[in-house]
This record gives C-alpha cells, sequence and structure tokens, in this order.
C-alpha cells in the first residue's frame, strides 16, 4: 500500500508542480497591501490541487454527488497531513493574512457540536439517498482512518481559504451576514470549472456545494473557522466511499 502510494503522490506533485511554482511566484510578487489579490492567487492555486485530483484517478464524483476517494488510506492520510502542513506554511509566510482567521466564536465545544450537527445534517440524508452500507463495501474500516484525516485535514485548508481569509477580509468591508454570503457563494462557484469541465456533471455538484458552502459560512458566522471545518469535514465523510478502479 504505501509504495503503491507513493507512486501516486509523486505523479501527482509532478503534475501539479509547475502551476504551484508560478502561482507561487504570483504570490511572492504581490505587494501585501494587495490583501485581496494576494487571497484569491490562494484559492486559484487550491482549485489547482483540488481538481487535478480528478484526471488523476485520486477522487471520483457521480451525478449523485457521492465522492469517490482513492482506496489507498495512505495517499489519504499523507494528502490530508500535508494539508494541515499548508496551513502552518500559511501562518509563517502570510501572517497578515493569518490574522483574519477567526478559529473560534464563543464556546468553542458548543461550536464544534454545531458544526457536526450541521454537517450531518447535509450528509446524512445524501448518504441514505445514496444507500451507502459500510459492511457492503470491501475494505471500509480499513480505507476509513486515512479517509477521516483527508475529511478534516484537506477541508481545514479549505476553510482557512474560504472561511478564514476570504470571510474574514470581507467582513472588513462589509456586514458579516453578506460576507457569509459571498463566501458560501464564491465556494460553490470555485467547483465550476470541477462540475463543467472536468466532470461535466454539472448543475447538481453545483448546487451541493452551494448549500454546503452557506452552510460553512454560516456556521464561520456564529462558531468560527474550527466549527466550519467540522462541518465541512463530517459532511464530505459521510458521502464518500473508497473508488475500486
Amino acid at each position: 500500500m504505501i509504495t503503491q502510494g507513493l507512486v501516486i503522490l509523486i505523479n501527482y506533485a509532478s503534475h501539479v508542480a509547475p502551476g504551484l511554482v508560478l502561482f507561487g511566484v504570483w504570490f511572492a510578487l504581490t505587494p501585501r497591501a494587495l490583501t485581496a489579490m494576494r487571497i484569491l492567487i490562494l484559492l486559484a492555486a487550491f482549485v489547482l490541487m483540488r481538481d487535478a485530483m480528478t484526471p488523476l484517478g485520486l477522487w471520483v464524483l457521480s451525478r449523485e454527488v457521492q465522492v469517490a476517494f482513492s482506496a489507498n488510506a495512505f495517499v489519504l492520510a499523507v494528502l490530508g497531513g500535508l494539508s494541515v502542513l499548508l496551513i502552518m506554511l500559511l501562518a509563517r509566510i502570510a501572517p497578515q493574512l493569518w490574522r483574519l482567521v477567526r478559529w473560534t466564536i464563543g464556546n468553542p465545544v458548543v461550536g464544534l457540536g454545531a458544526g457536526l450537527v450541521v454537517g450531518c445534517l447535509i450528509g446524512v440524508p445524501l448518504r441514505v439517498y445514496q444507500g451507502i452500507e459500510a459492511s457492503d463495501i470491501h475494505g471500509y474500516w480499513v480505507w476509513l482512518p486515512g479517509m477521516v484525516v483527508l475529511a478534516y485535514g484537506a477541508n481545514a485548508l479549505e476553510e482557512v481559504l474560504f472561511r478564514g481569509f476570504l470571510q474574514g477580509y470581507l467582513e472588513q468591508q462589509l456586514t458579516p451576514l453578506r460576507a457569509a454570503l459571498i463566501s458560501g457563494v464564491a465556494f460553490a462557484a470555485c467547483h465550476a470549472f470541477l462540475a463543467l469541465s472536468v466532470t461535466q456533471l454539472g448543475w447538481p455538484v453545483l448546487l451541493f456545494t452551494l448549500i454546503e458552502g452557506l452552510a460553512c459560512a454560516l456556521v464561520r458566522l456564529r462558531y468560527g473557522v474550527l466549527a466550519a471545518t467540522a462541518t465541512h469535514g463530517t459532511a464530505i465523510l459521510l458521502i464518500a466511499v473508497p473508488y475500486m478502479a
């Protein structure tokens, strides 16, 4: 599993590296005072990293919004772990953006609980509709720990970008509610290329990501980025299955 996983990860890294180098140079050349531009650069770089996973077979979307991830748990755990490392790197290289992140608002335990509940409200109905039965999926329980790391690690990075940087920046310019609505719509819009070109699945993906994005944005508005990460990660975890080529 590990040897095969390293081959998959090296292939993925070599595939996205040229684009990420260009985004990195663009980000480095952009003055720190241009906060909005630097945020948009990071969002575009993330979209590249996420959408490149599809043609490489790291994940597959269905029209029923079921997400099948690589059956290699090592690959999923590494990608989730690298996402957390990227969050730590952003804290180091972009402290002015990091100050926009509000990890918790109010009681963090209540926030995490609310985030989990909202994530279940999104994911459970889809899981029931799709008829996902863990006992019927070969290797599901071996695969699950790696998927947990990916679901919460990778989506923590996505939430830092959309709900931490973007929504935090917008709250300085607009009312908190309007900032949340823009954050949610922007999240869905950043899935348009994936929905309409990479996968050609169209409106079901956009509708799901709009609902998910607005839910995460509103949770962030009330409870902070950590709670929004719980919402996002839980929803994805509930609709995810291992991909069997």
